[in-house]
């Protein structure tokens, strides 16, 4: 496609952001206080992930989940990316964008976020922050006005929008308040550095401590604050809700719902609106026997997904047809179950089943180290589940459970299978990042090794693609491309769920990670 074609398909398709972008104001209550919510509330949460630190660049990621900061775009339960701290966001070509803010943001500490200030957090990510680069290549930014600045790109970056709401991308801070702490981030807690309702007054290794923003740019903010437990164990994070020590219990293990989903009284089940947790299994092609197709294939074809869903997951997670959710109108249906295929794909490849019921081939058995985390609970029970699914087709299965699933998975030569909680639309409806990142030859997190030219070309057109009908086909032949070569498999799919108090009854979570807001209430 021509530049020039390409800026006309880019302005027809932004027309509805762009109106967003015009009409946006800053975050919208959720509905009348209730009688029970008061300005001394503190919200309780226990979940299993460590904020580490305030660090801006290398934990900037949790502050728009627990309130303290926020970012430029902010991705919404409806299924779209608004803007937050931006007033509006303006495409001029397709490599350059207007970015306008909104005129009384400030940071915590009373310092008001301007663009001159705004360049100075965009200049440190970009030397700082890889992902930046990556997703944005060639970015620079020129400040226009005291609330203007110009966003360009060395090649058209069509899903920008989506990327300044991704929370690992540009998290906005004050620049300077983190230039006077030096190395040591402990001093940037209670210093304001980030926009939220909420500033982080405690941090350490067991909790983080929130107290209200009182002079938050973006109007009234409900609580008086919250306290966030760090509890790795499941289970434990549900007995405090149980036990009254919690008020909101994040990634609770799905065993443990059972009689919570339908409670009357007490503590309860609360699912979000949007599927966007996907559980993927990622094969690592650095060596046997996923390097095989076949094996790789066999395994898609192998696992019951309803099976898991349904009956293993007691219906909570709904059953995967592919790479996307159904809901999506590009989705494409390229995987089943079919136990048959799976053994004829490995006969039809040289797998021989031997007297211990273990396939090989060249003297190689067919043997899997398949990894599960802590921090998702279910990726132990979903092991299990696949375990007694692929042993019969002749796969050896050892489930090992690891700290991190990131940084073991780093590790090419320890691990076959790895588990990890990665939507394919990520937190901001996006396709394209989780594509580049997790799936092209480049990608930051291509933890299995792929390197197809043909699906590394075709997840840089889409990048550069805005026209809906030309998206849906290139997306369609990338999803034919990873079914084909079975790169990865969506092996069950959620809305986040939460165990939730008595008190903060109508407390729902959020589809893309806001755990807490300005609007957050009890009752």
């Amino acid at each position: 496609m021509s530049r020039t074609r390409l800026w006309c398909a880019l302005a027809v398709a932004l027309v509805s952001v762009l109106a967003a972008c015009s009409a946006a104001g800053p975050p919208a209550a959720e509905g009348p206080r209730t009688a029970s919510s008061t300005r001394e509330d503190v919200v309780r949460f226990v979940t299993p992930f460590v904020v580490r630190s305030l660090d801006p660049i290398q934990q900037g990621f949790w502050s728009p989940e627990w309130g303290y900061g926020e970012m430029l775009m902010r991705a919404t339960e409806e299924g779209q990316v608004e803007p937050w701290l931006l007033e509006r966001l303006t495409p001029e070509s397709p490599t350059s964008w207007k970015l306008v803010l909104r005129p009384n943001v400030t940071f915590a500490n009373g310092r008001k976020l301007d663009a001159r200030t705004l360049k100075a957090v965009f200049d440190r990510h970009i030397a700082a922050n890889p992902l930046v680069e990556e997703r944005i290549p060639g970015v620079e930014v020129k400040v226009l006005d005291g609330g203007t600045l110009r966003l360009t790109t060395a090649e058209p970056v069509a899903d920008l929008p989506n990327l300044l709401a991704d929370e690992q991308m540009i998290s906005v801070f004050d620049v300077e308040a983190v230039a006077r702490a030096g190395q040591d981030v402990q001093e940037l807690v209670g210093q304001g550095i980030y926009t939220g309702p909420f500033d982080v007054t405690k941090l350490s290794a067991e909790e983080m401590v929130l107290e209200r923003n009182e002079d938050y740019w973006g109007g009234e903010v409900v609580l008086a604050g919250a306290r966030v437990r760090f509890v790795p164990d499941g289970q434990a994070r549900v007995l405090a809700v149980r036990g009254g020590e919690a008020d909101v219990a994040l990634y609770p293990p799905t065993e443990l719902l059972g009689p919570l989903r339908t409670a009357k009284a007490g503590p309860r089940m609360a699912l979000a609106r949007q599927p966007l947790q996907q559980l993927r299994a990622f094969l690592n092609l650095h060596k046997l026997p996923m390097r095989d197709r076949a094996v790789r294939q066999a395994i898609a074809a192998g696992i019951d997904y309803q099976a898991i869903a349904e009956e293993v997951l007691d219906g909570i997670y709904s059953t995967p047809t592919g790479l996307f959710p159904e809901s999506m109108s590009f989705a494409q249906p390229t995987q089943q179950t079919n136990t048959a295929r799976a053994r004829d794909l490995l006969e039809d490849a040289g797998w021989r089943v031997g007297t211990d019921g273990v396939r090989s081939k060249g003297g190689v058995p067919l043997a899997i180290r398949l990894l599960t985390y802590p921090q998702q609970p279910d990726t132990r029970t979903i092991a299990v589940a696949m375990e007694s699914q692929l042993r019969p087709l002749g796969f050896d299965v050892d489930i090992s459970e690891v700290p991190n699933n990131y940084e073991a998975m780093e590790d090419r030569r320890a691990w076959d299978v790895g588990l990890s909680f990665d939507g394919t639309l990520g937190y901001t409806y996006d396709p394209v990042a989780p594509l580049h990142d997790f799936l092209t030859t480049h990608g930051s997190r291509n933890f299995g090794g792929v390197a197809d030219p043909d699906l590394d070309a075709l997840v840089a057109r889409l990048s550069a693609t805005t026209g809906s009908a030309e998206r849906s086909s290139l997306l369609a032949d990338v999803q034919r491309i990873i079914a084909d070569q079975c790169y990865t498999v969506i092996v069950a799919q959620r809305s986040s769920p939460a165990v939730v108090s008595a008190t903060y009854g109508s407390y729902r979570p959020s589809s893309v990670l806001h755990h807490l807001t300005a609007t957050t209430r009890s009752g």
